[in-house]
């Protein structure tokens, strides 16, 4: 087991048979109580008996279209009536749906109470879990409502990833390409060489992208300057994902932010942002590792509406997080409307084919 210590949260990396009791002990709580989508109550919770005893269980259906107001009211009754006061501590046991859903709700329930992740996918491992935000959708919106609220700890075990179908496991791989394209070093070179996503050994990848996150988080915790490089991908990739949402079909956020990536790459590229070389490597690694051409996407006016309304918008316009090189990300860049256009085209035209 691995300790990762840092004001942005601490995260022990290893089998949950390593401590997690003790840790959960630490905090000596007067009450355990446990949030779970209807996959993880049934696929992962009973993993943990083990260390969490009795605690009783809130259970969400899954998916993105359920992390609302309406389900985070759901969360505060069962709490009110199971009695949880501000000594108690909330597990969050899931993915990122949960992971945001979860610390929303324990951080407004009487203006806060402890939580802690057990994130058990791949996408809530190397991204959603850390970092201490927190959210539900809005209106359509991706994350519209939520705060920023460190968790108590994360414990992340890469034996929950065994749960997870091969799409899953993807998803979760384009926050860890996502991290490699803005930070370079051994993360970068270790996705350089990997064939394919069944070419990954999930611990040295989890132990390389940690520190990553938890640094830039640590530097800027409230997002107000380093942090947005993180954003990379997600300006379009929120609006696919709303886009989707609201149109009453099914986008996963990997796919979704690896699409976004492409789209966003571009837009580098076309502003003569990112070098030819850099570019070609980014979506040749995206496209081999993430597979994400499977989908028809919208004509680019059909995405207007939610780009202008992304949350990260500032004075009127949207800032975009931009790779300079890999290694080397900018951010608040302004972008025109055309080149926005053309970068949607070019990445229909990338799907097409």
């Amino acid at each position: 087991m691995k300790e990762f210590r840092s004001p942005a949260g601490d995260i022990y990396l290893g089998s949950i048979a390593d401590g997690l009791r003790d840790v959960i002990h630490s905090f000596d709580a007067s009450s355990l109580i446990l949030i779970a989508d209807d996959h993880t109550a049934a696929y992962c919770v009973p993993l943990l008996n083990e260390f969490t005893g009795s605690a009783p269980l809130i259970t969400i259906p899954s998916g993105e279209s359920n992390k609302t107001l309406e389900s985070a009211q759901q969360i505060w009754s069962a709490l009110l009536n199971a009695g949880v006061d501000r000594s108690s501590l909330v597990l969050n046991v899931g993915g990122g749906m949960i992971t945001d859903l979860g610390g929303f709700a324990a951080s407004c329930f009487q203006r806060g109470i402890r939580f802690g992740h057990i994130p058990t996918s791949l996408l809530a491992m190397a991204d959603a879990a850390i970092g201490g935000k927190t959210g539900v959708n809005f209106h359509g919106y991706k994350n519209y409502l939520g705060r920023f609220e460190i968790p108590a700890f994360i414990w992340i075990d890469p034996t929950f990833l065994k749960t997870l179908p091969q799409n899953e496991r993807r998803d979760g791989l384009t926050e860890v390409i996502k991290h490699a394209i803005i930070s370079g070093g051994p993360l970068w070179d270790l996705m350089a060489k990997a064939r394919d996503a069944n070419d990954i050994d999930w611990l040295t990848v989890l132990e390389l992208n940690t520190p990553v996150k938890q640094k830039i988080v640590e530097t800027d915790p409230y997002e107000k300057g380093v942090r947005k490089t993180l954003n990379f991908g997600h300006t379009i990739g929120h609006a696919l994902e709303s886009y989707y949402m609201q149109s009453g079909q099914d986008i996963s956020h990997g796919k979704a932010v690896a699409l976004g990536m492409l789209a966003e790459a571009r837009i580098a590229s076309q502003t003569n942002l990112l070098g030819n070389e850099d570019f070609q490597a980014i979506i040749g690694l995206i496209e081999r590792l993430l597979s994400p051409f499977e989908l028809t996407l919208p004509p680019a006016g059909q995405l207007d509406h939610w780009l202008s309304g992304d949350k990260k918008k500032s004075k009127g316009r949207i800032g975009y997080s931009l790779p300079e090189r890999i290694g080397l990300c900018r951010w608040d860049l302004a972008v025109e409307q055309e080149i926005v256009e053309e970068s949607l085209n070019w990445l229909s035209t990338q799907v097409r084919r």
